[in-house]
């Protein structure tokens, strides 16, 4: 069975996984979740934070958990676990990319975000002496968790907070030797809202995804659909 490292998106943190994690547990899986720098409970100051600290707080995890992981990266988490790949190859067994933003060597999520991402319809603006970006409050739901029970909606969409703004801007260097080589994967939330499900398709396509696989979702699956979500990901690391 597969030791899966879990990597949240863009104002959100490790409180998005319980569900999928305790579906993966039952399947006889490891399971670990981080707070990316300056997420969920991480007090990283934001202007300390940028990729490359991503990149090493996911590092940290894989040291600490001490086996070849299965990295799972969701939206703005698709870059970091690429970042952190390029790095620490030796130590990944795969990548899954869990309707995640899917780089090419000097890409960044502000240059894909110019083509997959309406930026109008969910970004606040920059603040904070442009170190930070927020979300619309009155359209997190609607964007983010429309096809999320009410309940759970309600529980998650106060939880988001500011990101950091250095990540989305920083392009990320990859190699066809390291990172290249890994196998990798890539989850299409058909519904989604925020990154179009045609251009995940592309992206996974141009990065040679070798298995693509749909869950019928919005944005965020780990809350609609944790079931379905905790099995796709079963399925991609046990079936041949």
């Amino acid at each position: 069975m597969a030791n899966f490292l879990l990597v949240h998106g863009a104002w959100q943190g490790k409180w998005i996984w319980p569900a999928v994690s305790a579906e993966l547990t039952m399947r006889g899986h490891e399971v670990h979740a981080i707070d990316m720098p300056g997420s969920g409970e991480d007090m990283t100051p934001f202007g300390e934070v940028t990729l490359e600290r991503y990149a090493d707080a996911i590092r940290k995890a894989i040291v600490s958990i001490g086996k070849r992981v299965t990295l799972v990266g969701h939206s703005l988490g698709g870059i970091a676990v690429a970042a952190a790949a390029e790095k620490n190859a030796q130590d990944v067994a795969r990548i899954i990319y869990l309707g995640g933003y899917v780089p090419s060597d000097g890409e960044s999520i502000d240059s894909l975000s110019d083509v997959v991402l309406d930026k109008e319809a969910v970004i606040l603006g920059m603040q904070d002496d442009h170190q930070i970006v927020d979300t619309q409050a009155d359209k997190r739901v609607a964007r983010f968790m429309h096809d999320t029970p009410h309940a759970i909606a309600a529980w998650a969409a106060p939880q988001f907070r500011s990101q950091a703004v250095a990540p989305i801007l920083s392009p990320v260097q990859l190699t066809e030797e390291r990172y290249g080589k890994l196998p990798k994967s890539y989850v299409v939330c058909t519904r989604d809202r925020v990154l179009d499900p045609v251009l995940q398709r592309v992206m996974a396509a141009r990065a040679g995804c070798s298995r693509v696989k749909e869950i019928d979702s919005g944005h965020s699956p780990f809350l609609s659909r944790p079931t379905e979500t905790a099995e796709t990901l079963h399925r991609l690391v046990t079936e041949l």
